[in-house]
């Protein structure tokens, strides 16, 4: 295992590697993973567990040692006596890094939202100040972590410089009071009559006439003003090669790739932005998404389906902002036939690799929790991938929706986890799936707690490039 260099202790970077976690969230699987290994050798999971256990357990043990000294249990006392002794003895010894070993090895599924990702600042009451803040605690914990753990040096400095390279604009919601408000011009102008000066009248009447003619153009739309698509850069074109093949079979997947979808690529300007938040601008969108898809483009639910996913605010995983993915796309992906709801199902290669037991019935903290101990060793051991430009996630929904017909799913009563979470007000996340024919088949989606669980949803993994999920990374 790699180990940390003389300057700066385990326990320092596991923590500097929780905090990064949280800012530069695209790659938190990364630094989990480093964290995780590091983590084992302070205490490992095993033993946290089982002084957490015993911390849980000395108020019942101390209870009994006092009914046995009242009972005048002299064997008993003695017995729980070392017993209670011994628990206190082991969490103390534990206590330093008991903190630690919490944020690492229960904070896996705790998934945060990224601050930097366009309009996600409004979930995390992000100021231009704050996110400069942020971006300038990125740069330096990075930076640390470059001196001080030679194990990860150039992938902490590549996240260094991606971080450098980020502009932190003022965000919408702050651009406000650039001019005086119409009440304040209008009681200076009523001051400036009282005293005669007449110039400045002049000059609070002009700023008067500007404001209000600024407030009837607003009135009149509240449109996003938009010119032109989205640009969607290159294909995401991937050869994988034969080894990569060969231990993808093993696990149960295969190579797919997607078709291109650029014709979309004039809806993207009309997305989610916090705006949306009021409905006159969510709904101005609305129309204009329906004008451009036309009346014969789509049936309803597909319609339906786009502006779900355009008009309201989805992170993916990593974080960051989920947006479709419309360019060709090479993956690996789980492309077995839907199943029949809750039937037994073969326990393939990857699942074993994830510590999964079963498809059916996981939430999805379970299913991001296998995915944070073991996706990037899966990447880089078996299949031989670079765990920096590759993540095994749940199927994402836009692949999902656009493969399913010729595989035939979403024909069943059943729904499949999706990778990713719509965001809701105060930042609260629902987790996706879809696919049950009751109520759209491959265009149905729905939302739910991240803890819920039911033996109607499968779980069907991808491997995916991690530019996919890109937001304001360079590539």
């Amino acid at each position: 295992m790699p180990t940390a260099t003389a300057s700066a202790t385990p326990q320092e970077l596991i923590s500097s590697l929780v905090e990064i976690s949280t800012l530069d969230t695209l790659y938190r699987d990364l630094f989990f993973q480093r964290a995780l290994e590091l983590m084992s050798s302070v205490l490992s999971q095993d033993g946290y567990r089982n002084v957490k256990a015993s911390a849980a357990s000395l108020g019942m043990r101390e209870q009994q040692l006092r009914g046995a000294i009242e009972r005048g249990d002299w064997k008993k006392t003695g017995e729980l006596t070392e017993l209670v002794r011994g628990i206190r003895e082991s969490v103390a010894r534990a206590s330093q890094s008991m903190g630690l070993a919490a944020a690492v090895y229960d904070g896996l599924t705790d998934i945060p939202i990224d601050p930097f990702s366009p309009g996600f600042h409004v979930f995390v009451q992000g100021s231009a100040e704050t996110l400069r803040e942020g971006r300038n605690r990125a740069i330096s914990i990075l930076s640390a972590l470059e001196r001080t753990d030679s194990s990860r040096r150039d992938f902490y400095a590549r996240r260094r410089a991606d971080f450098q390279a980020l502009e932190v604009g003022t965000p919408i919601e702050e651009k406000k009071k650039t001019a005086p408000a119409a009440a304040d011009l209008q009681q200076a102008a009523l001051s400036a009559l009282d005293s005669g000066d007449l110039s400045q009248l002049n000059r609070l009447l002009e700023k008067l006439k500007q404001t209000s003619e600024a407030k009837e153009e607003k009135q009149e739309s509240a449109e996003v003003r938009v010119t032109e698509a989205a640009e969607l850069g290159e294909d995401l074109l991937c050869t994988f090669s034969e080894a990569t093949l060969s231990a993808a079979n093993q696990l149960g997947l295969a190579p797919a790739q997607t078709r291109s979808r650029r014709q979309f690529a004039s809806l993207v300007p009309y997305g989610w932005q916090p705006s949306f938040m009021k409905n006159e601008s969510k709904q101005w969108a609305r129309d204009q998404v329906t004008q451009l898809m036309g009346s014969t483009d789509a049936a309803t639910n597909v319609k339906d389906a786009i502006e779900l996913y355009l008009l309201n605010p989805f992170m993916n995983s990593g974080g960051t902002r989920y947006q479709v993915c419309l360019v060709v796309e090479d993956l690996l992906l789980e492309d077995f036939p839907d199943p029949e709801p809750r039937s037994e199902m073969e326990r393939t290669g990857l699942l074993s690799a994830l510590g999964l037991e079963t498809r059916w019935g996981l939430s999805r903290i379970e299913i991001e929790n296998a995915l944070l101990q073991n996706g990037p060793k899966i990447l880089k051991e078996t299949l031989k991938l670079d765990p920096e430009a590759f993540r095994l996630v749940a199927i994402p929904p836009d692949i999902y929706t656009h493969l399913a017909p010729e595989r035939g799913w979403g024909q069943k009563e059943m729904w499949t986890h999706f990778d990713g979470y719509w965001i809701h007000e105060g930042g609260k996340l629902q987790a996706l799936a879809g696919g049950d024919k009751r109520f759209g088949g491959t265009h149905d989606v729905v939302g739910f707690s991240p803890s819920y669980s039911s033996n109607k949803i499968l779980a069907r993994f991808a491997v995916v490039q991690r530019k996919r999920m890109m937001s304001w990374h360079q590539r």
